[in-house]
């Protein structure tokens, strides 16, 4: 058996544990590395500012602010609103999102809200209600580029 230690590099990172939650359906491993601050059983209502990737296992209500990777895992429930870098949802979130790099939904995440990333990855299963802007415009309300005249 591989000790933790052992991953490939390319698992180590908090960028690479997103891209392998939201595209393998890795969501319990994706946060392995990121200190829990809500264990499963545990609740908060308030305002949690974050500094460096975390993991919430628990039921959270109020609002999240910070940098670095955001994981909310699997059994994990969230009304909130929240900004950070990176989001990877494999639970429940209800609120409005803004991830300044991207957001990646798990096959097991519920998520109810307007999304704003420049990124945003879907796992078989995910689902989706609300508004979601991605791509080159992440603001909400900001107009797409001019793509000029069609060409002939």
């Amino acid at each position: 058996m591989r000790e933790p230690t052992d991953r490939p590099d390319e698992l180590r990172s908090p960028s690479a544990r997103c891209a392998a939650a939201a595209d393998g359906g890795l969501a319990d491993a994706a946060g392995a590395g990121a200190p829990v601050l809500l264990a499963e059983g545990t609740e908060f209502a308030g305002l949690l500012a974050l500094d460096g990737p975390a993991r919430i296992d628990g039921r959270l209500r109020g609002e999240v602010i910070g940098s670095g990777p955001l994981f909310i895992g699997p059994r994990a429930s969230v009304e909130a609103r929240v900004e950070t870098d990176e989001l990877v949802v494999a639970g429940v979130i209800a609120g409005d999102v803004r991830a300044s790099r991207r957001i990646a939904l798990a096959g097991t995440a519920r998520v109810r809200g307007e999304l704003s990333t420049p990124s945003l990855s879907l796992a078989e299963g995910a689902l989706l209600e609300g508004r979601c802007t991605a791509g080159l415009t992440s603001e909400p309300g900001d107009a797409a580029p001019d793509p000029g005249p069609p060409s002939s």
